[in-house]
C-alpha cells in the first residue's frame, strides 16, 4: 500500500504546526506562481506539468552528434532550423528522431563545468579523480561529489530530479520513479539520481517489478476473473483515508479539544480529497503494458502508463549498455574500451584513436536514439488537451560525459516536447567562451547548472540557481553557472 509518512501527511493538511516544524519546501513546490520569472514566460503560458531524464552512459562522440550550422559563428549563439531538413542532413545519431524534429531542441556546447571544478580541485586536494565516477555525481546535482575516503566519490547534494519530484509530489501521486540498468559492469559507479549526499535514489531494473510498484497495493479479487479496466484504475488510487487512518488514531489522544476537532474537519477535507482523485483519473489512463520486448522499451511504455494516469511527474530513465555482440562487435571488446579510443587526437587510459572505436561510438548513439525515439512515440500516443502527453513533457537526453574519451567541455544535450515553452525545431550551438577550471583544457560554454535552472524555471519554479553558483577557470577568471539559458526558451 502507498503511505503518506507522518510528517508529510500533516504538512498536506495544514497541522504541521501541531507536532513539526514547517519545512521550507512548503514555500517552493508546485502550485505556487504558475508564470516563470524574469519574464521567460508569459502569464497565458501553462507549464509542463512533467519531466523524464533519459541518460546515457559513455559521453556522446562528435562524429556521430555534431550538425554544421552554414555560416553560423563559432565566436557567438548559432543555430539553424531543423523543419526543412531531409532525414540525411541529420547527423546519424540524431537521425532516429528525424519524425520528432519539430518537437526537438538540440543543443551543443553546453559544459559539464561542476565536474570539471571539481577535478581541478581534487587534484589539489585528493580523493576519486575517476571520470566516470565524478561524471555520474555531478550530472545531475551540479554540484562537487562527496569524496569518501577508501571508496569511490559519489553524488554530493540532491539531484535535480528529485528536486522537482519535491515540488511535484501529492497524495495519490509518487514524487519520482527512477528506472534503468548498472553502469558498467564489473564496475563501481554511483547512480545518478540522489536523494542528498551519498543518498542513492532507489532504481528499479525489473520492469516487471516496476509496474507491480507503480499498481502500488492492488490485490486482484478471489476468483480469477479478469478486471475491468476501471478496477484496475481504481486500484491505482490507494484510499488516502487508508493510508493516513493510522495517524488519526495516533495524533488525536495528543491533542486538546479544539485540536481533535480541527482534526476531524480535516478528516472530511482528506474525504473529499479522495473523491477528487478518484474523479481526475484522465480517460486516457490504461494501466497496462506489454511484457514483451527489450527491457528498455518496456520501461518506455511504464514511463507513458505513469504519467497518463497521474501517478508520478518525474521519471528518470539510465540506460543499459549493451554487449558488443549486440551490435555486432567481438564479444572480446567492450563499449567502456571503445570510448577510450573513439576520438582522434583526444583518446583516453593511454589508448590509441582506432576507427573502429569511433564507429562503434556512434553506433552505440544510434541504438540509444531508437531508444530515446521510442519513449517520444509512447508520450505522443496519449492524447491531452489539445495535443498529447508528449507536448506537456519535457523530455531531457543528457549524460555523465561530454565524450567517451573523458572530455566535459561539450555535453551534447536533447529537449523534446513542451513546446509552448521551449522554442523547437531547432539545433543550436553555445561558443565555449570560458577558460576551463583544468589547465591545458578546452576552452568551455555555458555550464549545464543552467540548464538545470532552465528545467526548474520551464516547470514554473523561480529558481535562479541549482547547485554550484560559480566556478573559477584556470587563469583566475570567473566562469558564471546562474540564470537561465534564455536562447533555448520561446
Amino acid at each position: 500500500m502507498w503511505r503518506l509518512d507522518r510528517r508529510r501527511f500533516l504538512k498536506a493538511l495544514g497541522l504541521g504546526a501541531l507536532s513539526t516544524v514547517a519545512s521550507p519546501l512548503a514555500a517552493r513546490t508546485l502550485g505556487g506562481p504558475s508564470n516563470l520569472v524574469s519574464g521567460v514566460a508569459s502569464s497565458a503560458v501553462d507549464p509542463p506539468t512533467r519531466v523524464v531524464i533519459f541518460l546515457t552512459p559513455h559521453g556522446h562522440t562528435p562524429l556521430g552528434w555534431n550538425m554544421p550550422i552554414p555560416s553560423g559563428p563559432t565566436d557567438a549563439f548559432a543555430e539553424r532550423s531543423l523543419l526543412p531538413l531531409a532525414p540525411t542532413d541529420f547527423s546519424p545519431i540524431l537521425q532516429p528522431l528525424y519524425a520528432f524534429r519539430d518537437r526537438l531542441l538540440v543543443v551543443e556546447g553546453l559544459s559539464h563545468t561542476s565536474a570539471l571544478a571539481d577535478i581541478a580541485q581534487t587534484m589539489v586536494t585528493g580523493g576519486d579523480l575517476n571520470n566516470h565516477s565524478v561524471g555520474v555525481a555531478n550530472v545531475l546535482t551540479g554540484t562537487r561529489a562527496l569524496q569518501i575516503p577508501g571508496s569511490p566519490c559519489t553524488g554530493g547534494a540532491l539531484s535535480i530530479d528529485q528536486e522537482l519530484a519535491l515540488r511535484t509530489i501529492a497524495p495519490g501521486r509518487f514524487g519520482s520513479r527512477v528506472y534503468g540498468f548498472d553502469y558498467m559492469p564489473n564496475s563501481t559507479v554511483a547512480p545518478f539520481s540522489f536523494l542528498g549526499p551519498a543518498q542513492a535514489t532507489p532504481v528499479v531494473a525489473d520492469p516487471a517489478t516496476a509496474f507491480a510498484d507503480l499498481m502500488g497495493y492492488y490485490v486482484p479479487p478471489n476468483g480469477g476473473q479478469p478486471q475491468t479496466r476501471e478496477a484496475i484504475i481504481a486500484s491505482l488510487r490507494p484510499s488516502v483515508l487508508d493510508a493516513v487512518a493510522r495517524e488519526y488514531d495516533l495524533l488525536a489522544p495528543q491533542l486538546d479539544l479544539v485540536g481533535q476537532q480541527r482534526l476531524e474537519a480535516h478528516r472530511e477535507l482528506v474525504s473529499q480529497l479522495q473523491a477528487s482523485l478518484g474523479a481526475s483519473v484522465s480517460a486516457t489512463c490504461d494501466p497496462t503494458y506489454s511484457a514483451t520486448g527489450a527491457a528498455t522499451t518496456q520501461f518506455m511504455q511504464l514511463i507513458k502508463m505513469a504519467f497518463a494516469c497521474d501517478l508520478t511527474r518525474v521519471a528518470t530513465f539510465i540506460a543499459q549498455v549493451p554487449q558488443c555482440p549486440d551490435l555486432g562487435y567481438p564479444a572480446d571488446q567492450t563499449f567502456h574500451g571503445y570510448a577510450h579510443e573513439s576520438i582522434e587526437g583526444a583518446t583516453s587510459c593511454g589508448t590509441t584513436y582506432t576507427p573502429v572505436a569511433a564507429q562503434a561510438m556512434v553506433d552505440l548513439g544510434v541504438y540509444y536514439a531508437n531508444f530515446f525515439a521510442t519513449l517520444l512515440t509512447e508520450l505522443d500516443s496519449v492524447a491531452e488537451g489539445s495535443g498529447s502527453l508528449l507536448d506537456h513533457t519535457i523530455v531531457l537526453w543528457v549524460t555523465e560525459l561530454g565524450t567517451g574519451t573523458h572530455l566535459h567541455h561539450d555535453n551534447f544535450t536533447v529537449i523534446a516536447g513542451a513546446g509552448q515553452i521551449f522554442q523547437s525545431g531547432r539545433y543550436v550551438r553555445y561558443p565555449r567562451t570560458f577558460t576551463s577550471p583544468i589547465p591545458g583544457f578546452a576552452p568551455v560554454g555555458p555550464a549545464s547548472n543552467r540548464l538545470h535552472v532552465t528545467l526548474l524555471q520551464a516547470m514554473g519554479q523561480p529558481d535562479t540557481s541549482f547547485g554550484m553558483t560559480s566556478a573559477v577557470g584556470s587563469d583566475g577568471s570567473l566562469i558564471p553557472m546562474t540564470g537561465p539559458l534564455t536562447e533555448l526558451l520561446a
